[in-house]
């Protein structure tokens, strides 16, 4: 199975990840993420539907964004990617299934330095070629498929991923979701401050995503609910404090008292 990690580009209107590297009159160079941090174009009318005064309305450096890809031309080697044509849907679809595979990338990881086995580099390049995923292994991991069974990977790497599996179902979380939106009515400097304050933010122990103008989410985990909560709340209390005569508001997406497996989600 191919993987995106093994071809050096993606596919025509496959969704990837992208980090604003550097913003132009016309439209932004972005790193795909998934893709070695090759380089792709966003053209300014692909960054939004409606009219476009001011490019750095709508990104900012560093800025990460789901995108679709809408152009590949080979021979040239460049891509061109749309920022307007990704739903909130699509962009919170991708988020969590990217976030997902750096977990479970990770787990693998934790179980290959239990094996001490030195060529690490060689098994990671053997499951993104048999499997695809990191999700995709874990999958067939825990479901024992025929694919797991006839892999090339050793036995003790085998043995030590499904151990490290099972140790990691034994690790409960409580997380809590809320979606923001935040306005700064300073159309010269509010994305700067905008962005100044959700990194100060973050600090608080949260993680904010960009879905779309003017929307974020913000997620935070804890030991157990009140943990979460506190977290978010203090977040909230320092957007506030720095966004006063801004338009704020939050609302909770979903709550999840009950502990959770973070394998569950690879379907498992």
């Amino acid at each position: 199975m191919e993987s995106e990690q093994v071809r050096n580009i993606p596919r025509p209107n496959e969704l990837v990840i992208v980090q604003v590297n550097k913003i132009a009159r016309f439209g932004a160079y972005c790193k795909l993420l998934e893709y070695n941090d090759a380089v792709a174009f966003m053209p300014l009318r692909e960054v939004s539907s409606g009219w476009i005064k001011n490019i750095h309305e709508f990104l900012h450096q560093s800025q990460k964004l789901v995108c679709k890809v809408i152009f590949i031309d080979r021979a040239k080697g460049t891509i061109d990617i749309s920022l307007k044509k990704v739903t909130p849907k699509d962009s919170k679809e991708k988020i969590s299934a990217y976030n997902l595979e750096r977990r479970l990338t990770a787990l693998f990881q934790q179980a290959m330095r239990a094996t001490k086995e030195t060529d690490q580099e060689a098994a990671t390049n053997l499951v993104r070629s048999e499997f695809g995923t990191f999700t995709n292994l874990v999958f067939n991991t825990t479901n024992n498929t025929e694919q797991f069974k006839n892999s090339q990977l050793s036995k003790k790497l085998k043995a030590s991923l499904l151990k490290t599996i099972e140790a990691s179902r034994k690790k409960r979380e409580y997380r809590v979701s809320y979606i923001i939106s935040l306005t700064d009515l300073d159309t010269m400097h509010g994305i700067t401050e905008i962005n100044s304050t959700l990194k100060e933010a973050e600090s608080k122990g949260v993680a904010i995503t960009y879905i779309s103008a003017p929307k974020y989410k913000m997620d935070a985990e804890g030991e157990n609910y009140d943990d979460a909560e506190r977290k978010i709340k203090e977040a909230v209390e320092t957007i506030k404090a720095r966004t006063k005569g801004s338009l704020f508001s939050i609302e909770k997406e979903k709550l999840r008292k009950e502990k959770q497996d973070i394998i569950s989600k690879a379907g498992v």
